[in-house]
This record gives C-alpha cells, sequence and structure tokens, in this order.
C-alpha cells in the first residue's frame, strides 16, 4: 500500500465509515431502522392512513396488483450533504508514528482520518438534524428553513398540548397521559416499547419545578443527588421519559425553547434511507452512510478531500408525534 491507494474512493470511504460517529441521542438510541438503498429518492405509499415504503422494483418486471382501494403515492428526494477539506503535502512530510522510526505510512492514514473525523463531525451533527426533523414531523434544512412537512405531506394534522406549569393545580400527569393516548390511537398495531419526549432546558425545569411532579419525585431525586445522578439524562412520569436535549448547532435549536416532544419508541416508525454519492464509482450502487473521496490539487500540492451523506430520515407515522408546550 502506498500513499496514492489511501485517497481512492474505496480506501477514504471505508476508513471514514469506521471513525467513530459525533455523539447525538437519537443516533445512539439507534431509534432509526437505517438502510442503504440505491436510489436518490425514497417512494412512499399512503393506505388506509398508513404510510408503508415502497420497494424498488425492475423495470422488467410486472407491477405490482394494486386494489380498488384508496392510495396515495409520494416520492421525497434525499438530501445532499457534502463537505470538503484539504490536505497540503506538509502535513504528511517528516512524520513518523510515536514511539516508533520508520511507520511514516501509519502516521500519514493517522493524518488522513483526522481530517475526515472532523469533516465527519459535522456530516454527522447534521443527518442528527435531519433525525430530529423527523422526530418533530418537520424536516429542516440548515438554514432552518422546510424541506418536508410531513404532517402537510401526508394529510394529517399536528398534535399539541399546553400545559399551565404556572399553575399549582394543573394536573400534569393527566396531561402526559393524554399525550399518550393521543399517540397510541393513531398507530394500530405497530408493536412500540415506550414513549419518549426530548425537551430543552426550560421545558425541563418548568416540569420538574411543578408542584404534583415535585411530589412525586421527590424521593428519586433525593437518591439521585446522593448517588450523584443526574435527571435531565431522563426521567419518566406519565407513562413518558423525558430526556433534556439542550444543543444548538449553527445557531438552530434541535429543540424550540419551551417544546417537549413526544415520540413512540418501537420497530417501524422511523426510517432513515441512505443513498448512493454522486460519483461515478458509485452510480447504482448500494448507498452507505458516508462517503469520501480526494482530488489531486494543481500542480501536485496536496489533495482536496471530500466526506458527504445523502440520508433522509422519515417518520411513517406523523400522526402519532405530540408537541408539549408550556402555556
Amino acid at each position: 500500500m502506498n500513499l496514492d491507494d489511501m485517497f481512492t474512493v474505496t480506501s477514504l470511504t471505508a476508513a471514514v465509515n469506521k471513525l467513530p460517529a459525533m455523539p447525538g441521542k437519537l443516533g445512539a438510541m439507534g431509534l432509526f431502522a437505517e438502510k442503504g438503498i440505491t436510489t436518490t429518492t425514497v417512494t412512499i405509499d399512503q393506505k388506509d392512513g398508513r404510510l408503508v415504503l415502497v420497494p424498488n422494483t425492475s423495470r422488467s418486471d410486472d407491477p405490482s396488483y394494486v386494489k380498488s382501494d384508496r392510495r396515495t403515492r409520494r416520492t421525497f428526494e434525499a438530501a445532499h450533504l457534502p463537505l470538503k477539506g484539504q490536505i497540503l503535502p506538509g502535513e504528511l512530510q517528516n512524520i513518523a508514528a510515536f514511539g516508533a522510526d520508520g511507520s511514516v505510512l501509519q502516521s500519514q492514514a493517522q493524518v488522513i482520518n483526522d481530517k475526515l473525523l472532523g469533516l465527519k463531525n459535522s456530516v454527522e451533527a447534521t443527518r442528527e438534524w435531519q433525525r430530529v426533523g423527523a422526530m418533530r414531523g418537520k424536516i429542516l434544512d440548515a438554514d432552518g428553513s422546510v424541506l418536508y412537512d410531513l404532517f402537510d405531506e401526508f394529510g394529517v394534522p399536528k398534535k399539541s398540548i399546553s400545559i399551565a406549569f404556572g399553575t399549582a393545580g394543573t394536573d400534569v400527569r393527566k396531561a402526559c397521559l393524554d399525550a399518550r393516548r393521543s399517540s397510541e390511537s393513531k398507530l394500530g398495531g405497530v408493536m412500540v416499547t415506550g414513549y419518549r419526549a426530548f425537551c430543552d432546558a426550560a421545558y425541563f425545569d418548568a416540569l420538574t419545578g411543578h408542584a404534583t411532579v415535585k411530589a412525586a419525585y421527590a424521593g428519586y431525586q433525593e437518591a439521585q443527588d446522593r448517588l450523584g445522578g443526574d435527571m435531565r439524562s431522563g426521567f419518566t412520569f406519565g407513562g413518558i421519559e423525558f430526556v433534556e436535549y439542550e444543543v444548538t448547532v449553527s445557531g438552530q435549536r434541535f429543540i424550540p425553547q419551551g417544546v417537549a416532544q413526544v415520540f413512540p419508541v418501537g420497530t417501524g416508525v422511523f426510517v432513515m434511507s441512505n443513498s448512493p454519492a454522486n460519483y461515478n464509482e458509485t452510480t447504482n450502487t448500494l448507498g452507505q452512510p458516508y462517503y469520501s473521496k480526494s482530488q489531486e490539487r494543481n500542480l501536485g500540492k496536496g489533495w482536496d478531500i471530500e466526506v458527504q451523506a445523502n440520508p433522509l430520515a422519515l417518520c411513517l407515522y406523523p400522526e402519532a408525534l405530540v408537541e408539549l408546550t408550556i402555556a
């Protein structure tokens, strides 16, 4: 293996997919069923109020039989998320592995991996941004503009419940149960293992500061304090596990201020499709989560290097999402 071999599409893509992804709560949960596709679009069937992924069919095969019941089909295009950096000759020159006297190639590979990791972290943050959008029912671009409003796309209403935390007599537990019941009623026979709500710091403080919540969890809080625990990592109230998710990237808040987003945890609710990169070598191949490619710079002065992802995050049951707000 030589230095040029490290800059091929195959080598760089394999390397960038092996590197650890930047932590993200939704990504770490494994909530989204992730798979590669060979196209740049995903088609969704809406049949009897249910959303179903439509498999790609060979053009030589007969189409599947369509019954007389009403069916709506929509096509979504995967996002294209490229990010470019550069590696200069000086970064690869006169280096050797720490504590070794000759493994220059190993150290050059480490320099390349460090560059890839920096680019990958930004791309992964954007993939998490897409997951959060699907979890909230609106897929947003980096500037906050709406790419897909899933409620509008599928003609289902958005459910929102306001809770008056400033009133001591508010039945917070009943409001949480109502949110869960509303979601359960929209899921039909989908197997769900539980419900979670990602909320910002303001909502978390308002929830945990309400008299009824404090009374219910006084003993639990005391135990957590003794053990040095942190309730923001998640606690269950009214059948919903609340998790504080206070993240801002490039000026965009992942969870709006004063909001808790309730979503079901289970299989078949959220999907993440990965389309192929727009390289000659990857046309019509099965999509990978990340790709990387390089190009030698003018006069051989280093390499331009790119990391890209082509994801599409979707919630197949947007009507089961419930937004909680502070009244």
